[in-house]
């Protein structure tokens, strides 16, 4: 009975023994199949992707990346996003095995398709020390993913269906296609050249941009505003498509080409746009951010031009309106002479106040033509009403004349201002000033 006790004891034991081993040689092989990477790839130095028909190389070049691409006589570079590289880099070396097989390497590689994969990776590291990380990538007709690495080149790995498609990513997936590089905020000079159409030159200065160029236009106010929104757009200019291969414009001469200065820089960010001759809906775009020529269509590029006109100060004038304290109106044969009282405005002669007069008055500073200004005004140009505008000294602050003109646009009227132009202006403050002191026999000063 002894014996028999003891005999199983040893079984048991034995048992016990072959159990742990097991035991710890699947958990063992479980830690390394979960652990697909032992080096994480934050402190990497260059990518080099092969797959699909291209080659191309990611390359740390300081705190920013770029992306080259070769084909069979030549290697071009352009700028890569560096959010989505390090993104890249992340999900490569987090990547979770479904399952693990140790072999032999050659055996393995064939079996899994990884002798002949659709991706190759080389990983090279910034520490020298470190061997470079070779990695391949299949994706076999039932549509799963197979891995093998050069850490671990006995051991080919299975991963989920989608991340072949996660892992294969194409150059264009990195390249950055901004096409301006600049400070919207530090921008002290903006130019654009066309050679058949409006140019122009503004520089900041303490009070805003004003003109350089045209001369016609010299020292005159540009409009902040217009030019913001326009910075805003170039800011945000993205090329249609990069043209990954040695090329060169089919005309010597740009079509359009926008400088911007920007903070310390003495160089400008430049685009140019070139017309192409068989592609009427396309222009060729080269750029001093971008290191590669780009396409972009013809009506973002319509967009981007912009007259003087477009970018001009166009208020007709200046006005402090707490200033005003007397308005005289001559409207056909009436004169109204209207002033500021404790009250509001009130016509001299009057018992009523005149709603409506410090709204007309805003409105005068708001006046912008829209158009260019004229010296002398067409035989159809009627005179409608003329505004004085008086401190509490009487003394002159501004003077106005409008006019009614056929041939103007609908919305439309002249007026002269005190600097002997004609304006074109929306004709509401006109409108306005009729509805509350209409033409007729009136009272005269």
């Amino acid at each position: 009975m002894r014996r028999l006790l003891f005999l199983v004891l040893i079984v048991l034991a034995a048992a016990l023994a072959g159990g742990a081993y097991w035991y710890r040689t699947g958990m063992e092989e479980q830690v390394a199949a979960s652990r697909w990477l032992s080096h994480s790839l934050d402190k990497v130095k260059s990518v080099s992707v092969q797959g699909d028909g291209e080659t191309y190389t990611l390359v740390a070049d300081d705190r920013n990346w770029e992306t080259r691409v070769a084909d069979e006589s030549s290697t071009v570079s352009a700028g890569a996003l560096g959010d989505r590289v390090r993104d890249y880099l992340n999900r490569l070396s987090d990547l979770v095995p479904l399952l693990s097989f140790q072999g032999n390497e050659s055996a393995l590689l064939e079996e899994h398709g990884l002798a002949d994969p659709g991706l190759m990776l080389v990983v090279q590291f910034k520490d020298e020390g470190i061997a470079p990380l070779r990695i391949r990538f299949s994706q076999g007709e039932s549509g799963k993913t197979y891995g093998w690495n050069s850490e671990t080149p006995n051991r080919a790995y299975e991963f989920g269906d989608e991340v072949f498609g996660q892992v294969a990513r194409p150059a264009v997936h990195f390249l950055d296609t901004k096409v301006f590089r600049f400070d919207e905020e530090q921008v002290y000079q903006v130019q654009l050249v066309q050679p058949f159409g409006s140019s122009w030159l503004v520089k900041r200065g303490a009070n805003g941009f004003t003109f350089v160029l045209p001369g016609y236009l010299k020292d005159k106010e540009a409009s902040g505003s217009e030019l913001k929104l326009y910075l805003h757009a170039l800011a945000l200019l993205r090329a249609g498509k990069l043209i990954l291969e040695p090329a060169e414009p089919e005309r010597g001469m740009a079509a359009l080409t926008i400088k911007v200065w920007a903070g310390k820089d003495k160089e400008p960010s430049t685009v140019e746009f070139f017309t192409i001759e068989d592609d009427p809906k396309h222009y060729f775009g080269r750029s001093s951010w971008l290191t590669v020529p780009f396409l972009l269509d013809a009506e973002s590029v319509s967009q981007l031009v912009k007259s003087a006109f477009d970018v001009q100060g166009r208020n007709v004038f200046t006005l402090d309106i707490s200033q005003v304290a007397v308005i005289v109106i001559v409207n056909g044969d009436r004169r109204y002479v209207v002033r500021r009282e404790n009250t509001g405005w009130r016509v001299e002669g009057g018992e009523k106040n005149i709603p409506g007069i410090d709204m007309a008055l805003w409105r005068f500073t708001e006046l912008q033509f829209e158009a260019l200004p004229l010296n002398n005004l067409a035989a159809t140009a009627v005179e409608l009403m003329h505004c004085r505008l008086l401190d509490g000294e009487g003394d002159e602050l501004k003077a106005v004349t409008f006019y009614a003109d056929p041939k103007l646009p609908q919305g439309q009227c002249w007026m002269k201002n005190g600097d002997g132009m004609y304006y074109p202006v929306s004709s509401r403050l006109l409108k306005d000033l009729q509805g509350m002191f209409p033409g007729g026999p009136g009272k005269t000063e």
